[in-house]
């Protein structure tokens, strides 16, 4: 192992300096420590800060194969570790308009590489249908013209100034410039064919003026695919669908069961590998490591993720890589600094979960089949603890320690920017202009020992 302390790297205001000097003095006597006696496998020391050997831990192989923009670096650590989210944005300070013109540019600069991008059918918050683009790479109907630009650019929080643009183009741009991959989420996967009846009341249902027929969600997602072409080359299938869904106005949308999901799967998947042969498709995407819908027999527990692989493997249509989210402490308290209910028992979960899964991946699918959690954080409410710095510093650091001793392919903090859980989620504080804040900084840290 390296026993060279960790570099500071120069900064631009006072303020990044100081708390970069806070950091390196949380994490120095570790790595002293580390760099005098034990090897990077030793167990961690709970009378410590960060486990030992927090710089230099070492990924057990990852899977076989890459996905596309991945790459592998130093001590066999995955470059999409480093990946972040942007979801519904609440507020028009966010990562997509970045008015401080500090989130994008400074993901780039620590080197972030994949970006979670959540593109909705119809809007969550208020139903309205989501614009595409002018800058098709694939036209699926070469008689129309307007298959992308119609219905036309409007103001959202994602574009709020006149002249609008456009939802998906402005959303892929914003990923662009800041120089990451992007990962598509196709959260509406409710609607086809043969299954017309769109659950959400909100949703004002779009018809197609070249058809006159009423749009699916499975030809929305195609569009989007098309629409992207080799922009954007890796897509998950539904987002959480193992939970039920409270929507802003009308009835609560029961989960899709499993079943349902594994139909929607197939038929999904394999029309939009026809549109985009080079796209990878992942799924099922649970709110947890063996999802919900969970039966109890004699020969053990079988839960939603289980039976998505099993049902996976029977239809013939495997996942390019499988991913579930994990947010180890609801209602959580400093278990860092004190005797709370999130500490480092709940960020070595991610250890405990990732090789889980990877058995059931075995066992189920009987392949290598990379594994990604598209989202992490500490506690997925409102919890202003996440705005403790020295919270947020060990929580992070042990957490991505865990990840990578486990060789996971990918994780996906969640999030960027998007005033999720009124800001406490976010790695950049709405309410002072943006600057970076705790979180972003340990994974600056964190890309900065690997990065090739």
């Amino acid at each position: 192992m390296s026993c060279n302390p960790i570099s500071i790297p120069k900064r631009r205001n006072r303020f990044l300096l100081v708390w970069k000097a806070l950091l390196f003095a949380l994490l120095s006597p570790t790595l002293f420590t580390a760099c005098g006696n034990s090897p990077a496998t030793s167990p961690p020391s709970h009378g410590t800060s960060i486990p030992q050997g927090t710089p230099t831990s070492t990924a057990s192989h990852p899977s076989s194969g890459l996905l596309p923009g991945q790459a592998i670096w130093k001590k066999s650590v995955s470059s999409y570790l480093f990946g972040t989210n942007d979801s519904v944005d609440y507020s028009n300070d966010n990562f997509v308009t970045d008015p401080h013109h500090i989130i994008q540019s400074s993901l780039k600069s620590a080197g972030f590489q994949i970006m979670r991008e959540f593109i909705f059918h119809y809007s969550i918050i208020d139903g309205h249908r989501t614009t595409l683009g002018t800058n098709p790479q694939i036209q699926l109907d070469r008689n129309n013209p307007h298959e992308y630009d119609t219905p036309a650019a409007q103001q959202t929080t994602a574009t709020p100034n006149a002249p609008y643009g456009y939802e998906l183009e402005t959303r892929v741009k914003a990923i662009e410039n800041s120089g990451m991959q992007c990962m598509i989420v196709l959260p509406s996967i409710w609607t086809d064919p043969s299954n017309p009846t769109d659950p959400f009341t909100l949703d004002h249902i779009y018809t197609n003026p070249a058809t006159g027929k009423v749009e699916t969600d499975l030809d929305f997602d195609k569009k989007v695919v098309a629409y992207l072409g080799n922009r954007c080359n890796l897509y998950e299938i539904g987002n959480e669908p193992d939970l039920d869904f409270y929507p802003a106005s009308g009835p609560v949308v029961p989960h899709m069961r499993v079943q349902t999901y594994l139909n929607r799967w197939t038929e999904f998947v394999q029309a939009l590998r026809q549109i985009n042969p080079k796209a990878k498709f992942i799924g099922p995407v649970t709110a947890s490591d063996q999802g919900n819908d969970c039966t109890y027999t004699v020969e053990g527990t079988s839960c939603y993720m289980r039976n998505f692989l099993k049902g996976a493997k029977a239809a013939g249509v495997l996942p390019d890589a499988i991913s579930f989210h994990w947010y180890p402490c609801n209602g959580a308290t400093d278990g860092f600094n004190g005797h709370g209910n999130c500490g480092p028992a709940q960020a070595r979960s991610y250890a405990t979960v990732t090789s889980e899964v990877k058995g059931w991946i075995q066992n189920d699918l009987g392949t290598h089949v990379l594994l990604l959690i598209t989202e992490w954080n500490a506690d997925p409410g409102a919890n202003p603890l996440q705005e403790n710095a020295s919270f947020m510093t060990q929580f992070t650091l042990q957490s991505m320690i865990a990840m990578i001793s486990a060789g996971l392919d990918g994780a996906f903090q969640f999030d960027a920017q998007d005033y999720g859980g009124y800001g406490h989620l976010d790695m950049f504080d709405i309410t002072k202009n943006d600057q970076p804040k705790a979180q972003y900084h340990a994974m600056e840290i964190m890309i900065s020992q690997y990065i090739t």
